[in-house]
């Protein structure tokens, strides 16, 4: 393993931390708050963070940016757009147990994406550690109990939590495209900014369907979680995994979208303070088991 594959999987491996704490409290917020109107209220003030400290930069790439709108639109519309809105539109209605699992379906459906439309190989190694590591997520999920998995009651916004997962699926296949002369940084802020653009009408139009004065009805508590899904999952989270996604690239890369659940069960235990269990070391030892076995040479 080189050093920047190294540095790829540390990345990798921060920006699920920071989603797991998104899948915590999404869940908490989506509720209370709409789905466009929470995605809004967290990518807006990290549109206007990331503009300050990086428009300059930015507009040092204006050429290869505007060679490139049409994947960095795709790439806006998928990962900043769809994803999130579909999530806490799903969290609405389904169990966080349910979008869990379609999560988890990912990095299996990106090796078959990429197979069946780039005609990337599906090496047995990483095919067995993608569902070695799923297996391990049903474990966290159904608590040890996998006959609780056969309870589980479908509706509405399981539909929604699947176009999510299938939306993120298409996020890690297409990232591949993005441009290599482009830095980390600028293409992020250009992505947030592209999202707003296409988020701002959609907010207000689902922002005139609320109470008068809706922001400022909300508690200090809602505030905190919306601020670290404005700097944890937003910021943080999108630079660690593109960066990381370009140095090991979309099969090995996609698999540690199934670390998300194990840190949102820490999240758990940090912020609930739920009791560490069998079944979560259980667990932990079959997601890393399916990371290791998907990413060793």
């Amino acid at each position: 393993m080189t050093h920047n594959q190294g540095y790829g999987y540390i990345c990798l491996l921060l920006a699920t931390l920071f989603w797991g704490g998104n899948y915590l409290f999404g869940k908490i917020l989506s509720t209370e708050i709409p789905p466009i109107v929470l995605n809004y209220a967290r990518w807006f003030p990290a549109a206007l963070i990331l503009f300050v400290l990086l428009s300059k930069r930015t507009l040092q790439f204006t050429p290869i940016i505007r060679q490139n709108w049409l994947i960095l639109t795709a790439l806006a519309l998928l990962g900043i757009v769809i994803f999130p809105v579909f999530l806490y539109q799903g969290l609405q209605t389904t169990t966080s147990l349910n979008a869990s699992i379609y999560l988890a379906v990912v990095p299996i459906f990106v090796l078959f994406l990429n197979r069946c439309v780039f005609g990337d190989p599906i090496r047995l190694a990483g095919l067995v550690g993608a569902l070695l590591s799923f297996i391990g997520v049903l474990w966290l999920l159904s608590r040890g109990e996998m006959q609780r998995l056969t309870q589980l009651a479908i509706n509405q916004g399981d539909i929604w939590a699947l176009g999510s997962a299938i939306s993120w699926s298409i996020y890690c296949c297409i990232i591949r495209f993005k441009p290599a002369n482009l830095p980390n940084t600028v293409m992020l802020t250009t992505l947030v900014l592209i999202a707003i653009v296409i988020l701002t009408p959609l907010f207000i139009w689902q922002y005139q369907h609320l109470p008068p004065a809706f922001f400022s009805n909300l508690t200090a508590t809602q505030y905190g979680i919306i601020a670290y899904l404005i700097i944890g999952p937003s910021i943080l989270s999108y630079a660690f995994w593109n960066y990381g996604i370009s140095l090991v690239g979309t099969e090995k890369g996609a698999v540690f979208t199934n670390a998300t659940p194990l840190f949102a069960a820490l999240f758990g235990m940090l912020v609930l303070h739920e009791t560490l269990a069998l079944y979560h070391i259980i667990s932990a030892c079959l997601i890393i088991a399916g990371l290791l076995l998907c990413n060793r040479k």
